[in-house]
């Protein structure tokens, strides 16, 4: 593989897009790299749960297979000693289309008037007001939207996140037991 083929990113995970590709489920994820440019790779199997705002390093590799070229993730892992960026509640008011769009309402109960990509102005609905749960980062020099989940997208994340937690919890307590059992059962020589 030649050497521009590969790309390793730090970011955030803007959004998730489950589909499905030739019968097998992928993840279509938006990365915003830490200078403030956006890019979309694929996972097949993620190995930790995701959700958006989640700080990530990632590496990939374009694939020239069927079609257009993309890139696919080979390796993603959550960056520790990093806040991640969270949804917050966020009342949309209006969207002012032109040459740049514009968002305006409140969040923190305090007014703002900020730019979307075309991206995020199609997730709002347009029968507004509407609470939604945004994401905002630094893009260049300026704080824009970056992802806007309805309440119930963002509760689905919640609630899936938590059980995934759940179930890692449960896994290492079970592995737990079985190590415990297993040092106490005395196997039977063999002569």
């Amino acid at each position: 593989m030649k050497r521009d083929e590969l790309i390793e990113v730090a970011g955030y995970l803007i959004s998730i897009t489950p589909r499905t590709r030739r019968g097998l489920m992928e993840y279509r994820l938006k990365i915003m790299s830490l200078g403030g440019g956006f890019m979309s790779a694929y996972l097949h199997e993620p190995k930790i749960p995701l959700r958006p705002g989640l700080r990530v390093k990632v590496k990939a590799f374009l694939s020239r297979q069927l079609g257009s070229p993309r890139w696919v993730i080979e390796k993603i892992e959550p960056i520790k000693d990093e806040k991640d960026l969270e949804p917050e509640p966020t009342l949309v008011e209006e969207v002012v289309r032109g040459a740049y769009p514009i968002v305006c309402g409140k969040r923190d109960d305090k007014a703002f008037s900020m730019p979307a990509e075309e991206e995020v102005l199609s997730k709002i609905p347009s029968n507004l007001p509407q609470k939604l749960y945004c994401i905002f980062a630094e893009g260049g020099s300026q704080l824009k939207i970056v992802e806007a989940l309805s309440e119930k997208e963002y509760e689905v994340f919640k609630k899936t996140l938590s059980m995934l937690l759940e179930i890692d919890r449960d896994s290492l307590e079970s592995e737990k037991i079985v190590m415990k059992y297993l040092k106490e059962v005395e196997l039977p020589r063999l002569p």
